[in-house]
């Protein structure tokens, strides 16, 4: 399995992180088609080939996700669509 881990520091509100957050799994979501979850402050995400999780803290959202190695040559455009999504809601 490839791993894929994404840090950012935030200085947003619990609610309006988890909204954030939201709209960051609704558009990996569109693009990858993967089923989503919360459980508390992480939202699990899913599909054939992709498991990942994304953990909201106070001050801090993480994102991990192992990735099949069939699903290797998509990776790239997985986390750079992450990334993107990260930067839109919560900055550099």
């Amino acid at each position: 399995m490839a791993a894929i881990r994404i840090a950012r520091q935030h200085d947003i509100a619990i609610k309006d992180a988890r909204r954030r957050v939201s709209r960051i799994a609704k558009g990996i979501a569109e693009r990858f088609d993967v089923d989503t979850e919360w459980d508390e402050n992480v939202l699990f995400f899913s599909r054939s080939g992709v498991n990942g999780r994304i953990v909201l803290d106070e001050g801090h959202v993480s994102v991990e996700a192992d990735i099949s190695f069939l699903l290797l040559p998509i990776k790239g455009a997985i986390e750079t669509e992450i990334r993107r999504h990260l930067e839109i809601e919560f900055g550099s």
